[in-house]
């Protein structure tokens, strides 16, 4: 796992703590504080609305999105604003919103990372996403094309991924795009993914060669 800033390692925790509120619980509301603090108000009727959103302007109508927004914005060295008011290191308004729109449909598997674990074989010797299929996510357009091969990413995973370390990700993806020149090429997310892609899909049975469990021919999606 590449090193966390403490920004970034808080801004993972919140959005664990702010998934987990979301997933269904019997427990009563105090326990609820107790336990997601900020978020305990939120739940499964939070969920569905944003499980039912099909693009981010839809996720910037609820209330279950704008309580992240919140509680993110009061955290250390952290921003949020919007997009006309943007800039630098600041998370927009609009970024944190394509995020969740991903992350709503994943199932939280703590310390899996994404890249490395779309490359990963399973029992049969294949990998979740294909070598073709990765590469398209790594050279997606434009961010509507980005959400698209994310979300299907997520799917072939069957949602389980760490959502904090998979929200910090797509945050940075986002980032990227539109500061291209921001970090050293050596810092940018597509070479990291690539890399654990690779080391991940080489780990085992280097002599046999991965097979995909997804294709494209067939795919209606």
């Amino acid at each position: 796992m590449h090193h966390l800033t403490p920004e970034q390692q808080a801004i993972s925790r919140e959005i664990v703590r702010w998934w987990e509120a979301l997933q269904p619980d019997e427990a009563d509301y105090g326990k609820r504080v107790q336990r997601f603090g900020p978020f305990a108000a939120l739940g499964r009727a939070d969920r569905a609305q944003l499980r039912r959103c099909r693009q981010r302007d839809e996720v910037l109508l609820l209330a279950g999105f704008h309580r992240l927004a919140h509680v993110l914005g009061k955290l250390d060295g952290v921003s949020i604003a919007r997009d006309d008011e943007g800039g630098g290191r600041a998370i927009l308004l609009s970024d944190l919103a394509l995020t969740v729109a991903v992350l709503t449909h994943a199932e939280h598997k703590p310390g899996a990372e994404f890249a490395k674990s779309l490359g990963s074989k399973n029992d049969a010797g294949r990998v979740p996403m294909s070598e073709l299929r990765f590469q398209q996510l790594q050279t997606c357009r434009d961010e509507d094309m980005f959400f698209r091969q994310a979300r299907r990413a997520v799917d072939l995973l069957r949602g389980k991924v760490d959502v904090g370390l998979l929200a910090l990700d797509l945050l940075q993806w986002l980032q990227e795009y539109r500061q291209p020149d921001a970090l050293p090429p050596q810092k940018r997310l597509k070479l990291r993914w690539a890399s654990a892609y690779y080391q991940a899909s080489f780990a085992e049975d280097a002599d046999t060669e991965a097979l995909p469990t997804d294709t494209l021919a067939g795919d209606t999606k």
